[in-house]
């Protein structure tokens, strides 16, 4: 239920052009989204080698990747269990993640398929990518584990909503990546 207040909060906010809706202080829960998006902007390269790859091919992008999928989920709750973080919480937040960049990809590579915009140049391949998004999966532990009493109160999604809404407006983000930013912050909060 939880979850739901973060996304409808933030997406009304969001709607609504950021126009004084958004009340709550996201303190330190802007940190940890802002993490989130930082991983979440891998998603246009990560599409963008996927769609070279599949337009040499003469094929489709593969979007979902199961077992690269599962071994993050595994990675990440054994880490997350050495920081004393709950492995439930830990897959759930990291599910989020992979979902928010599903999310993204796909909406880019309909965008360039349609021709409603022109695929960036990667310049590289998935394995030049991976040790930023792993880096940026250690970040998020580490800040799941600092902030991990404030994920727990009862004002979690208020702060997490306000936190999408200032990073989304910082960054400047579209609509693909803001919904996307929704979906990867809707586990956050603990309770």
């Amino acid at each position: 239920m939880r979850n739901l207040a973060i996304a409808a909060a933030a997406a009304i906010v969001l709607l609504a052009g950021q126009g004084g809706v958004a009340e709550a202080d996201a303190g330190s829960a802007e940190r940890l989204v802002g993490l989130l998006a930082e991983r979440l902007a891998t998603a246009d390269t990560v599409a963008a080698i996927k769609w070279e790859a599949a337009v040499r091919d003469g094929g489709e992008p593969v979007i979902d990747d199961p077992g690269r999928e599962a071994a993050i989920y595994d990675a990440m709750a054994q880490a997350g269990a050495e920081r004393g973080l709950p492995g439930g919480l830990v897959r759930q937040v990291f599910q989020g993640q992979i979902e928010a960049n599903k999310i993204a990809q796909r909406g880019l590579v309909t965008e360039w398929r349609y021709g409603l915009a022109v695929a960036g140049v990667p310049g590289g391949d998935l394995a030049d990518v991976r040790p930023v998004i792993d880096g940026l999966n250690t970040a998020i532990l580490a800040e799941l584990a600092s902030e991990r009493m404030e994920l727990a109160a009862a004002d979690c999604p208020a702060r997490v909503a306000a936190g999408v809404v200032a990073i989304a407006g910082s960054k400047r983000l579209d609509a693909l990546h803001a919904a996307a930013l929704v979906r990867a912050s809707t586990p956050l909060c603990d309770g």
